[in-house]
């Protein structure tokens, strides 16, 4: 009986070793948010034809939901697309969003979220000195990764 108690109790430490490593190994691939886990040419159209596309990851699901279904209130612009464009674009966005509550933000803006705020302190110090003229100017800083505002 010992043995089999010895037994479970060794692969249950198996299993919750593997369970962490998965786990981690995710938390890692969610590192990189420059690079979506796929891609959009239309998004990347779209949306970079105005601005720089911005990583998807950079707001979480529910932020882009309501983004996209305000864009003919986007940030004092009028963007909408027609609706098979915006819901293509949107559910692109959305299965590609950040995953936590880090990428939220009430006001839709990747730039106030808890996740922005704490990575790039320099860049408000920046913004504040007039070295950066926006925090959604990405390329300012961030050389390499394909970031490209657009002229």
């Amino acid at each position: 009986m010992n043995g089999l108690v010895h037994a479970v109790i060794v692969n249950v430490k198996r299993v919750i070793l593997l369970a962490l490593m998965l786990a981690s190994l995710g938390a890692l691939a969610d590192e990189d948010v420059w690079q979506p886990r796929e891609a959009s040419a239309v998004w990347q159209s779209e949306c970079g034809s105005c601005h720089m596309a911005f990583p998807p990851a950079l707001l979480s699901k529910g932020d882009w939901h309501l983004l996209m279904q305000q864009l003919d209130k986007h940030f004092g612009t009028d963007a909408s697309l027609d609706t098979k464009l915006r819901d293509e674009i949107s559910a692109f966005l959305e299965r590609n969003a950040g995953s936590s509550w880090d990428y939220s933000s009430d006001s839709q803006r990747m730039t106030e979220t808890s996740w922005f705020v704490s990575k790039h302190k320099g860049a408000y110090r920046m913004l504040r000195k007039g070295r950066v003229k926006s925090l959604a100017d990405c390329a300012a800083c961030h050389k390499g990764n394909g970031i490209e505002n657009p002229q």
